[in-house]
């Protein structure tokens, strides 16, 4: 029984993690958008900076202001439903998410190498 409410916690908690860290990601272009008055000239130099590095830098920030938000948050949640082992639960979610960070985020940054290899 414990197993099977940490993973409904585990997919509760991703999916709310998936759409903060959207919400984060636009949060930012628009704060980028507005402090730097960004046109496209501007996105486009960002985004090509260091053939695609801006763009996987722009990626990655907000994922990891998300990590760092669910971390807290999943240690709430494993309280309020009384899980014996919250911080060990919460610990868990963080890690699970952070896998994702380690195995998607690389293949993001080659396929941003391929495209932007002939620019600089």
């Amino acid at each position: 029984m414990k197993l099977l409410l940490f993973i409904i916690s585990y997919i509760l908690l991703s999916t709310i993690g998936s759409l903060s860290y959207v919400g984060l990601l636009f949060l930012f272009f628009w704060t980028l958008k507005k402090i730097f008055n960004m046109n496209e000239d501007k996105w486009t130099t960002l985004f090509k900076y260091r053939k695609g590095k801006g763009l996987y830098y722009v990626m990655v920030f907000p994922y990891l202001v998300m990590l760092v938000v669910m971390f807290p948050l999943s240690l709430t949640w494993f309280e309020l439903i009384n899980f014996e082992y919250r911080v060990l639960g919460s610990l868990s979610v963080i890690i699970l998410l952070t896998l994702t960070l380690v195995f998607k985020f690389p293949k993001l940054k080659e396929s941003l190498n391929e495209k932007y290899q002939g620019s600089h």
